[in-house]
């Protein structure tokens, strides 16, 4: 297509593999980043609420997240309505950008595509985090009817894991909405050229990469993590020994 070079279609191809494609990523193939550890720890967190008759303190806790998403939703909104403003005055926005020096003037209708770029973005994340508002609400939902931990019994492992795949579902969800903002901001080096947003992209990718596997806190996850799980199998020892 005269109105797409080949440059922009790599470029392209390039953010959008590394967008789409760093969520699945982690949680797969990465083992020992904090996402993938999470769903874990998720669990081990409702099998602790199943132990216990008081479950304000569980239900608060997913009452916050549920708060940042609604948050964020609303945000993306306003984000989603300046992007439309956006295109809808680009015979005044392309001549203005186009005067900065660094970038390259393109035809008009290379330009309204950068801008969606974007715009499609942002509203993946808002889809991204009215699910994840569905998904805490059953969440609730389901902390809600788990019954009592005198009655608990057999049902404990079972309840602990089903509930805990929901939750993590949801903050996956809630996750991959939180990098709508990140993506749409390199997505917008695009104006400045392709070759510029696949490096921003890539630059991005490296850095999410990095946080979730070597930061110092990543490292500080994996020690606490390892602790957790040795306390939880102690306590099902201890439980199993008093079921004899």
């Amino acid at each position: 297509m005269s109105f797409f070079p080949l440059a922009d279609m790599i470029g392209l191809v390039v953010f959008i593999a590394l967008w789409v494609g760093y969520g699945p990523t982690v949680r797969r193939h990465m083992p020992r980043s904090i996402n993938a550890n999470l769903e874990g720890l998720r669990v081990a967190w409702m099998r602790t609420m199943l132990r216990r008759d008081n479950r304000i303190v569980d239900s608060a806790l997913i009452g916050q997240v549920l708060q940042s998403s609604s948050f964020f939703a609303s945000a993306s909104l306003i984000v989603i309505g300046a992007l439309l403003s956006l295109l809808s005055n680009v015979e005044h926005l392309q001549p203005a950008i186009e005067q900065l020096a660094f970038v390259a003037p393109v035809s008009r209708t290379l330009f309204e595509l950068k801008l969606v770029l974007p715009l499609l973005i942002m509203v993946t994340g808002f889809v991204k985090f009215t699910w994840s508002i569905r998904q805490l609400n059953y969440t609730i939902a389901l902390i809600g009817s788990a019954p009592d931990h005198h009655n608990t019994g057999r049902f404990l492992e079972p309840l602990a894991k089903t509930i805990g795949d929901v939750m993590s579902a949801a903050l996956a969800t809630f996750n991959d909405g939180m990098r709508a903002y990140y993506y749409a901001i390199a997505g917008l080096a695009w104006l400045v050229g392709p070759w510029e947003m696949a490096g921003c992209a890539a630059a991005l990718t490296a850095l999410l990469v990095w946080r979730q596997t070597s930061s110092p806190v990543a490292k500080s996850f994996q020690a606490a993590l390892a602790t957790v799980h040795e306390a939880h199998a102690a306590i099902g020892e201890r439980e199993a020994r008093e079921q004899r």
